[in-house]
C-alpha cells in the first residue's frame, strides 16, 4: 500500500545518501594524478577509477529501472534520464579511446536544457500549480454552494410546517389532537435546531473539543468500502446511490466506529425498504485543521413514528452491559448508534413519518491531517515578504469598512474574521500576520479570551492590538497589563490606525 511504498522509498533515499557520502569521501581521499603535455590533459589514478565504476553502476541501475517500468516511461518527463544515459555511454566510449576528450560539461548543459522544457521549468510548474488550485477552488465553491442550498431547503421545510401547524392548533379544541400537534411541533423545532447548531454553526468547530483518535484514514475509501458491503443487502427493487464531495481531506479519528455506525444505519434502511431507493450523501465543512462531516442517509421505506424517533434521540449517557456486549460484537441498532455518536461527540437527527420513508443525518467533527511538505504556492506565500498582512477580529460592521479602507490605502492586505475561535484556529494553522486587531466586545468569545488563546499557542509572537470603545479609554492601560501589545480607540479610529500602521 501507499504507506509501505513511502517507507520503502525513504529507506532507499537514506541508503543512497549514505552511499553517496562514502563515495565522496573516497574520491577526496584516494590519490589522483594529472597528465599534461602541449596537446592534451587528463586525470588518472584510483580516484578516477572509482568514479568510472560508480558511473557504470548508475548507468546499469537506471537502465534496469527504465526497462522494468517501460510502460510508464513514454512521457516526455523521462527525456532527461534518457539523455544522461545516452551521453554517459558516448562519454565512456570516447574516453576509452582518448582520456583527454571531455564532454561532461556539455552533458550537464544539455540535460539542464532538456529538464527546463520537461520537468523542471519553474514557470510552468507554478502555472500548473495555480491552475490546479483554481480547479480545486472552483470545485470547492460548487460543493459548498450545493450544500448550503440543500441546508436552506432543510431549514425551510420545518419553518413552513411550524407556521402551518401553529395556525391549525389555534383553531383546534380536541386535547388529543393538540397534544399530537405539540409533539410534532417539538420534533420540527428539534430538526431546525439541529440544522442550525449542529450542522451550519461552524463557530463551534474547534479541534480542542474533538476526541482525537490517532488513526489516519481516507473518508472516500471508507464510504466506497461501505457501498461494497451494503449492496448485497439491498433488495433488487431498491436502488442504492452514494454521493461524495469532490475534495475530501485526509482525516484523523475513530474511523472503525464511524464505519460501523454508518453500516448499521444503512442496514437498518435496507431492512425497512422494499421498493424505491436508499441514498447516502456525504458533505463536509472544513475549517483550518478540523472538518465537520455530515452524513445523510435517506430511504423510501416504511418510516417510523414521532414517538419512536423521540425514544431513539433521547438515548444518551453511558452504555449498559448489553449494549457493551453488542458493541464488542459490532451489532449496532439505531438506538445504540445514537448513544455511541453522542459519546464520540457527534449528533444524530432522524426525520420520518409512517409510510413516508426516513432520513437520518449524522454529524461528527474530525481533525484534518496536513502533509508536512507544503505545496509550491504555500512555499511561495511564505517566501514573499514585500507586503504586510493584518488579521482583523471584529463583529463591528460599522467600523470594519473604515479599517479595511485604511489598510487597503496603505497597501496592506487583511483577513477579517467574526469569531475569536476562528482567529485562534487560523494562527494554529500557521498563518502569519504583521499584527492582529481584536475587538474588545464580541459575542461568544471576548477580545481578552481571544488574545489569551493566541498567547497559549507555542511560538506565538504576533502583536495583538485591542480595539476599545470610548467608555473604556480611562482603563486602556489595564489592557496592556493583561497582555495586549497596544490599544486602538474606536472614537479616534483613523488617527489611531495611522499610528498603529506606522508603529507595526
Amino acid at each position: 500500500n501507499k504507506d509501505k511504498y513511502e517507507s520503502r522509498l525513504k529507506l532507499i533515499r537514506k541508503l543512497h545518501a549514505i552511499t553517496f557520502f562514502i563515495i565522496s569521501i573516497l574520491l577526496i581521499a584516494l590519490p589522483m594524478s594529472k597528465f599534461y603535455d602541449m596537446n592534451k590533459m587528463y586525470t588518472y589514478g584510483p580516484a578516477t577509477d572509482v568514479l568510472k565504476v560508480v558511473l557504470g553502476v548508475y548507468i546499469v541501475v537506471w537502465s534496469i529501472l527504465l526497462i522494468k517500468n517501460f510502460k510508464n516511461i513514454k512521457s516526455k518527463k523521462y527525456l532527461p534520464i534518457f539523455s544522461v544515459i545516452l551521453f554517459l555511454i558516448v562519454n565512456v566510449i570516447l574516453q576509452s579511446s582518448d582520456p583527454s576528450i571531455l564532454i561532461a560539461n556539455m552533458i550537464s548543459t544539455f540535460v539542464c536544457y532538456t529538464m527546463y522544457f520537461t520537468i523542471e521549468n519553474p514557470d510552468m510548474k507554478m502555472l500548473n500549480e495555480m491552475y490546479k488550485n483554481k480547479e480545486l477552488m472552483e470545485q470547492g465553491y460548487e460543493d459548498k454552494y450545493n450544500f448550503l442550498f440543500e441546508m436552506t431547503q432543510e431549514a425551510r421545510g420545518p419553518l413552513v410546517s411550524i407556521n402551518g401547524l401553529s395556525n391549525a392548533l389555534r383553531m383546534e379544541d380536541d386535547p388529543a389532537k393538540v397534544k399530537d400537534g405539540l409533539l410534532t411541533l417539538n420534533n420540527l423545532v428539534r430538526q431546525l435546531d439541529f440544522s442550525i447548531n449542529n450542522v451550519l454553526n461552524i463557530s463551534s468547530l474547534d479541534v480542542s473539543k474533538i476526541k482525537i483518535v490517532d488513526n489516519k484514514y481516507d473518508l472516500a475509501k471508507l464510504c466506497h468500502d461501505l457501498e461494497v458491503r451494503v449492496k448485497p443487502e439491498v433488495k433488487n427493487t431498491v436502488q442504492f446511490t452514494l454521493s461524495l464531495p469532490q475534495q475530501i481531506p485526509t482525516l484523523y479519528g475513530d474511523y472503525m466506529k464511524i464505519r460501523q455506525i454508518l453500516y448499521s444505519l444503512l442496514i437498518n434502511a435496507c431492512k425497512n425498504t422494499e421498493n424505491g431507493s436508499i441514498n447516502m450523501k456525504v458533505n463536509l465543512i472544513e475549517k483550518y485543521d478540523v472538518a465537520r462531516l455530515i452524513f445523510n442517509i435517506s430511504d423510501t421505506g416504511m418510516g417510523m413514528s414521532i414517538e419512536k424517533i423521540n425514544e431513539i434521540l433521547s438515548a444518551t449517557g453511558s452504555l449498559d452491559q448489553t449494549e457493551i456486549d453488542n458493541l464488542e460484537k459490532k451489532e449496532y441498532n439505531v438506538k445504540l448508534c445514537q448513544k455511541v455518536v453522542k459519546i464520540m461527540g457527534g449528533n444524530l437527527m432522524i426525520k420520518s413519518n409512517i409510510g413516508e420513508g426516513t432520513e437520518v443525518i449524522l454529524t461528527i467533527d474530525q481533525k484534518v491531517y496536513h502533509e508536512k511538505e507544503n505545496s509550491i504556492l504555500n512555499q511561495y506565500e511564505n517566501a514573499i515578504a514585500n507586503y504586510r498582512k493584518v488579521l482583523i477580529v471584529s463583529q463591528n460592521k460599522n467600523k470594519l469598512g473604515i479599517i479595511k479602507k485604511k489598510l487597503t490605502d496603505n497597501n496592506i492586505t487583511y483577513s477579517n474574521l467574526y469569531y475569536g475561535a476562528d482567529a485562534i484556529d487560523r494562527i494554529k494553522a500557521g498563518k502569519k500576520f504583521d499584527f492582529i486587531l481584536v475587538d474588545d466586545e464580541m459575542k461568544e468569545m471576548s477580545g481578552f479570551m481571544t488574545m489569551k488563546g493566541m498567547k497559549e499557542i507555542n511560538g506565538f509572537k504576533i502583536p495583538v492590538i485591542v480595539m476599545l470603545k470610548e467608555d473604556k479609554e480611562n482603563i486602556k492601560d489595564h489592557y496592556l497589563e493583561d497582555g495586549f501589545s497596544d490599544y486602538l480607540l474606536l472614537n479616534k479610529l483613523e488617527p489611531e490606525l495611522d499610528r498603529i500602521i506606522e508603529k507595526y
